[in-house]
């Protein structure tokens, strides 16, 4: 009789093993009774809210004999985190506690789940709560497809969000735009709870605060009256659920007031936006330092709760570009990427006129406006300048008179342009740092900058004028249309132990020689000795040419004195 009665202990301690055992794999279907509750058939083509009260359950049992689709997908987005809900499958006809379990989840996520369906299979999706709530769920024959979403950070504290059209009935869907630097939401009733819930606790700080001492008073001198309905404002936040209709919501609201073009990002978390038919709408003040998530949802009667088209992030980084002044150079030492900005006011036919001086490198040049590029100049060594024309606007709109006799182009009027120019080392030069000026104008000789010729950037040396102390060097002449005098500037740098020319603001073993030289009468080529030099010695010479502006440089030359002077 002992060992019956240890054989049966031993028997029951075999089978909670394996039960426990099937309930800790998840690839294993595990049979629960559905508690029992009256079923309702789940509406098929339409998103349904349904609202629990505390302790309710609910099932809802999928026709599959009015399905004609072979696959459907069922959608569950829970409004608050204390929802339950969990998914049964088994035979058609057979009792509910012989059900297997499919998926159970709880939280405020979106959930999309695939049932390839037969008319033998009966399926149960069970809703629970302990403290009341609501979810929305949606049955389809096709998945829901997210649609392209684009986020451009307009400036440090503003963001554009832009989407497609809604790819179910485009023409009756509004949408609603969700902003969070806590989370994505893929849940519209989760986001409106939320805001209730920061609503509530925001009031409720305030209230406390020393801000509202009068109110505070006034709660004391009611005591518990005022203590009971600040309960019953509490469980009301927690269970009240029949404003989480965002169609009928919207609707209401839309029809009081049109919603401006942009939002401004408060303490409130998150924020939401309901911007009708648009599919573009505009966030201000936020903060640089936080990233943002935005979620984008379709609003229409067979979606009253709101359906996930989009969903993205970014972070609206402090701008690092350097603004550029007119006609003022900007001069620095890159590493890396370096971004460059100018704002001018350009009528039609005009553009920017930029002047690049390099030193220590080259470098390769982009310039674009609202992203799309319009000039790239690639090697710049050691100095360019180019003119970059205006874009034509794409909104620009033929307009004809009363007569029929007169036409113009609205992109004739002048525009407020912001080019962006990206300057970046070249690939041979990324390691060290290249020195950089950058000079932008409206006019081409606004910058009052002479112009070299084209291959007019080449020094050669007279070779047969060398000595131990002196070299002479050639080059062309520089131009300019406003001036006749052009000062040129020669800089001799001796190179030590076979270093190269270093762009630096010390005068170690460097000797500057300038003249003034006149453009009329016209001279093919300038001549010049290099004096001052020692025997045996390299060095590195540099041209410039220069009005009351920026100096131009021309290109490096190389030279060598000769060894020694006894032959001289």
């Amino acid at each position: 009789m002992g060992n019956l009665i240890h054989l049966s202990r031993l028997a029951v301690l075999i089978i909670l093993h394996a039960a426990g055992a099937g309930y800790a794999a998840p690839s294993v279907l595990v049979t629960r009774p559905v508690s029992r509750v009256t079923t309702e058939w789940l509406p098929m083509d339409n998103q349904t809210v349904y609202r629990l009260d505390k302790g309710e359950s609910k099932n809802l049992e999928l026709n599959t004999s009015s399905i004609s689709q072979t696959m459907v997908y069922l959608t569950v987005s829970p409004c608050s985190r204390n929802i339950h809900w969990a998914l049964y499958n088994g035979k058609a006809g057979t009792d509910d506690g012989q059900l297997n379990l499919l998926r159970e989840y709880k939280g405020v996520e979106m959930v999309t789940l695939s049932i390839n369906t037969s008319r033998q299979e009966k399926y149960i999706l069970q809703l629970s709560t302990p403290k009341g709530g609501a979810i929305a769920v949606s049955v389809r024959g096709e998945a829901t497809r997210l649609v392209r979403m684009r986020l451009r950070v307009r400036s440090r504290r503003r963001l554009s969000a832009s989407w497609d059209p809604s790819p179910i009935d485009p023409q009756e869907t509004n949408y609603c735009v969700v902003a969070s630097h806590k989370k994505n939401y893929t849940s519209l009733c989760a986001a409106q709870y939320d805001v209730k819930a920061s609503r509530l606790e925001n009031k409720s700080n305030r209230f406390n605060s020393g801000e509202d001492r009068g109110e505070a008073d006034r709660f004391k001198a009611n005591g518990a009256d005022n203590a009971t309905r600040v309960t019953e404002v509490d469980n009301k936040i927690e269970i009240d659920t029949d404003s989480f209709s965002s169609y009928e919501s919207f609707k209401n609201v839309y029809r009081r007031k049109k919603f401006g073009r942009s939002t401004r990002v408060t303490n409130e978390d998150p924020v939401i936006a309901c911007v009708g038919e648009r599919t573009h709408h505009l966030i201000e003040n936020l903060d640089p330092s936080i990233t943002y998530f935005v979620s984008v949802f379709g609003v229409a009667r067979d979606r009253r709760a709101g359906s996930l088209l989009a969903i993205g992030n970014v972070k609206p980084r402090t701008s690092t570009a350097k603004r550029l002044r007119e006609n003022v150079p900007h001069k620095s030492d890159i590493r890396g990427k370096s971004v460059y900005y100018f704002k001018a006011t350009i009528s039609s036919g005009g553009g920017l006129w930029l002047g690049i001086s390099t030193c220590g490198g080259s470098v390769d040049v982009e310039v674009s406006v609202r992203g799309k590029r319009l000039y790239l100049l690639k090697d710049i060594e050691p100095h360019a300048k180019f003119f970059v024309p205006a874009p034509i606007p794409t909104s620009s709109i033929q307009e004809t008179s009363d007569e029929g006799s007169v036409q113009f182009d609205s992109s004739s009027e002048e525009t407020r342009m912001r080019y962006v120019i990206r300057v970046i080392p070249n690939r041979w030069y990324r390691d060290g740092a290249v020195n950089v000026e950058v000079t932008a104008s409206t006019t081409r000789w606004g910058a009052n900058t002479p112009e070299l010729l084209e291959d007019g950037g080449t020094v050669r040396e007279l070779r047969p004028r060398r000595s131990c102390k002196s070299v002479d060097v050639a080059f062309l002449p520089a131009s300019h249309n406003a001036t006749d005098v052009i000062r040129y500037c020669i800089t001799t740098r001796e190179i030590v132990n076979s270093d190269s020319y270093v762009c630096s603001s010390r005068r170690t073993h460097m000797r500057n020689q300038c003249m003034n030289h006149l453009q009329r009468p016209p001279t093919r080529v300038i001549v010049q000795k290099v004096l001052g030099l020692r025997a045996g010695k390299k060095y590195a010479i540099q041209v410039t040419a220069s009005n009351k502006g920026v100096s131009v440089p021309y290109n490096m030359l190389y030279v060598d004195t000769n060894a020694s002077c006894k032959e001289e």
